[in-house]
């Protein structure tokens, strides 16, 4: 099972730190009626002052021919207004969207011309708007392109044993909306259902779903969800030759083949000591497990990531 916790290490011999905190600094730059949330954050497109991601259903195939992602995502929203707004903005970057429905009605929507690196504005109709409180559930067909600035896929000679080609997502900080429409900003923060399908092993910022996983031909759909509401950059998937072993009581470690014994030594004496210290310093660990994720060498970035 995998908690929302990957560390990203770009040698074994890098010491893990553990950094409980990031500032982030917004400003707020608009005064909204009190009927509707403040909108702080400069860097979304979205109107999450109307309306608020609760879940997120992510139903993708990795396509490693194409080096794309395809399927569908599911946004359940509530409406922050009682029927005052009537359409939808989400955050989008160089996406093909083929269509969005409202439970199984078509939805009227306009991708917006770019805005530099805040990427294109997703507008979605809905005409009779929602009350306040209430739920609505928007169900988008959508792909990533070449352009995907949140997705790295590695070639078989990238990896330590030159067998299976990689896939791993970096959305931090805005790159979450090159993966599917969504409301880019650590203000809103939602709840997961990951429904991967691949020919290699998958995982996620989600904990396994027991028993989840369906082999179909030479490909598997595996499933993970997230209890604890996250923000879109933790939205995390890595695929590719991937074993696990495990390295504390409810630790284990994912890595390549020829990498796992070296990164089990590495982690296992100290892993349930560095728990225990972060437990008593803070409270008890939420995600149920905390696993680790070490990538092959090519990856660009050292150190760890806290989810």
């Amino acid at each position: 099972m995998w908690s929302n916790c990957r560390v990203r290490l770009l040698n074994l011999s890098q010491r893990i730190a553990f950094n409980p905190t990031q500032a982030v600094y917004r400003r707020c730059f608009s005064i909204t009626p009190l009927t509707m949330a403040i909108a702080r954050d400069p860097n979304t497109l979205s109107n999450y002052d109307a309306w608020r991601v609760r879940h997120t259903t992510a139903n993708l195939r990795i396509d490693f021919e194409e080096k794309a992602l395809r399927g569908s995502v599911l946004l359940e929203l509530e409406s922050l207004t009682d029927k005052a707004s009537k359409s939808i903005i989400l955050d989008s970057s160089y996406l093909a969207v083929s269509s969005v429905k409202l439970g199984s009605t078509p939805l009227k929507w306009e991708i917006k011309p770019r805005l530099g690196p805040n990427g294109e504005p997703m507008h979605i109709e809905v005409p009779e708007g929602a009350a306040k409180g209430e739920t609505v559930k928007l169900e988008i067909e959508v792909a990533t392109t070449s352009k995907c600035t949140a997705l790295q896929w590695l070639t078989p000679a990238q990896t330590s044993n030159k067998k299976a080609p990689f896939m791993f997502s970096q959305c931090q900080a805005i790159h979450a909306r090159s993966l599917f429409p969504c409301q880019d900003t650590p203000d809103v923060k939602s709840t997961y259902d990951f429904n991967i399908t691949s020919p290699y092993v998958v995982v996620a910022s989600g904990v396994a779903v027991p028993g989840g996983s369906e082999t179909k031909g030479s490909e598997t759909l595996y499933k993970f969800h997230q209890k604890v509401p996250i923000p879109a950059y933790l939205f995390a998937l890595a695929s590719g030759d991937i074993v696990t072993a495990p390295i504390g009581k409810k630790s284990v470690v994912a890595t390549g083949p020829n990498e796992l014994q070296d990164s089990k030594w590495e982690l296992e004496h100290d892993m349930d000591k560095f728990m225990d210290a972060a437990e008593k310093t803070v409270f008890p660990y939420k995600w149920g497990e905390y696993n680790v994720l070490v990538l092959p060498p090519s990856f660009p970035y050292g150190g760890q990531f806290p989810f």
